[in-house]
């Protein structure tokens, strides 16, 4: 945030789900939902977009981070109907098993 000058973003808006010990247990039990989810990240890029002329939506580091809770990469980016640019690791095999 600091070193690309973006003072006018808070942070809450750049990562508006936060996957901390517990969360996949508060999902399955139910006081987590898919909807609510959906609603921060939707809520985040507006807040994001309306007062930036580009957005770039970086997914996590590993494709299946956060497809236990309904959001990974892939859905995410459908909830915004982003564009994706899918950038993996080289290697026979290890992408591959990244990506399916």
């Amino acid at each position: 945030k600091e070193h690309f000058g973006l003072h006018h973003l808070r942070y809450r808006h750049m990562s508006p789900v936060l996957i901390p010990k517990g969360y996949t247990k508060d999902y399955i039990d139910g006081k987590i939902t898919l909807q609510s989810q959906k609603e921060c990240v939707k809520y985040a890029y507006d807040c994001v977009s309306s007062s930036s002329s580009v957005v770039l939506c970086e997914g996590t580091g590993h494709s299946a981070v956060g497809s236990i809770v309904g959001a990974g990469n892939a859905e995410v980016a459908s909830w915004l109907n982003a564009d994706i640019v899918l950038v993996a690791n080289g290697g026979v095999g290890s992408t591959l098993h990244e990506i399916e």
